[in-house]
C-alpha cells in the first residue's frame, strides 16, 4: 500500500480516535451527584374572604424568614398590609382590602398575587406537578423493593393519598393530579421491574 492511500485512510480514523477519547474523558469527568434543589419561587395568592366580598387573604410561600416581614402592596387601589413569614418561607396576611395585590420583602423575593380562576390553576398545576413526581418516586421505589425480592410479576399497588398543603384544588385539579400520580407511578413501577429483573 502506498504511503498516499495509508494517509488517506488513516488519518480520518486517528481524527475520529482523538475525538471520542477526549469527549469520553469529559463524560467520565462528569459528576454523578445530582444538582442541589433550587429554593422555591416566591408566589402568592389573593383569596376572597368567606362572607365579606370587601375583604380577602393573602398567602404565599418562597419568601425567606430572615429577611423580616413580607409586605403587601394593593396594585388596584390604596390597601396594604404586612405578613410574618414562618420557617417554612410561607405567610398568611389577616383581613386586607379585596383587590389585587404584590407581596414582596425588603432586599428579598417579589411576587405578583394571582387572584381568581388564574389562582385556580396555579393551585391545580402545582399539585398534578407534586403528585406527578410523588408517583414517579413511589412506584419506582416500590418496583425496585419487589424486584429485588424476586417478585417480578407484581402489580402496581397504587397509593392515592394526595399530598395537600396550603391552599385547595378544586375538584378537576383533584382529579389530573390523581391521574398523574397514577401513570408516573405504574410507569416507574414497570421501569424498576424491567431494571431489576433479569432473566
Amino acid at each position: 500500500m502506498n504511503q498516499r492511500i495509508r494517509m488517506t485512510l488513516f488519518t480520518p480514523l486517528m481524527a475520529c480516535s482523538l475525538a471520542i477519547g477526549a469527549a469520553a474523558t469529559g463524560w467520565a469527568a462528569t459528576p454523578k451527584t445530582a444538582p442541589a434543589a433550587a429554593p422555591a419561587a416566591a408566589a402568592c395568592f389573593v383569596e376572597a374572604k368567606a362572607g365579606d366580598a370587601t375583604k380577602a387573604i393573602v398567602s404565599g410561600e418562597g419568601f425567606d424568614k430572615a429577611k423580616g416581614k413580607v409586605f403587601l402592596d394593593q396594585t388596584d387601589g390604596a390597601g396594604g398590609g404586612t405578613a410574618t413569614v414562618g420557617d417554612d418561607g410561607k405567610f398568611t396576611s389577616g383581613d386586607v382590602a379585596a383587590g389585587k395585590y404584590k407581596a414582596f420583602q425588603n432586599g428579598g423575593a417579589t411576587a405578583n398575587c394571582l387572584g381568581g380562576q388564574e389562582a385556580q390553576d396555579a393551585i391545580n398545576q402545582k399539585l398534578i406537578t407534586a403528585e406527578r413526581q410523588r408517583g414517579a418516586k413511589e412506584g419506582f421505589t416500590d418496583g425496585k423493593a419487589l424486584a429485588q425480592a424476586g417478585n417480578c410479576d407484581a402489580e402496581p399497588k397504587l397509593n392515592n393519598q394526595q399530598n395537600l398543603q396550603g391552599l385547595v384544588p378544586d375538584a378537576a385539579g383533584k382529579k389530573q393530579a390523581k391521574e398523574a400520580h397514577d401513570q408516573a407511578y405504574t410507569a416507574a413501577f414497570d421501569s424498576a421491574l424491567k431494571r431489576y429483573c433479569t432473566d
